[in-house]
């Protein structure tokens, strides 16, 4: 990258932009730490053994396993699990968004199928969390 780019207004915006999405990384990583502290989780035994993290049935995420590494005396700085928390936050967007583009394309090049789809959510409004088979 050109050493000149940072001083640039696009290098600011783009510096701008990354602070704003490695403070929510940060916030996120903030808040699984402390429901792992105050759920007294501090290695991976205490992980198997425990019902709940923060009110929720255990469930063994990325993050806990990089922050309980981490507590058990793994070397790995935040900074380390901010990046691979910020690859996983933030990359799987492309995929989510290529996938539901590649389904709005399908739906509209099969106008029966769409149909069939659109009349399943009507019929299901309101009551989103119920399941749709069709769609």
């Amino acid at each position: 990258m050109n050493i000149f780019f940072k001083f640039t207004q696009a290098g600011r915006e783009r510096d701008a932009a990354l602070k704003i999405l490695h403070d929510e990384t940060n916030r996120v990583i903030k808040l699984r730490r402390k429901m792992l502290q105050d759920s007294e989780i501090h290695n991976m035994e205490d992980l198997e053994k425990s019902d709940d993290i923060g009110g929720s049935k255990r469930r063994l995420a990325f993050l806990d396993m990089l922050l309980i590494s981490q507590m058990e005396g793994v070397a790995i700085s935040d900074r380390e699990i901010r990046e691979e928390v910020d690859t996983f936050m933030f990359e799987g967007h492309d995929t989510t968004s290529s996938a539901i583009g590649f389904a709005i394309y399908l739906l509209s090049q099969h106008p029966e199928v769409q149909q069939q789809a659109y009349d399943e959510s009507v019929s299901l409004e309101g009551r989103e969390k119920e399941a749709m088979p069709y769609l």
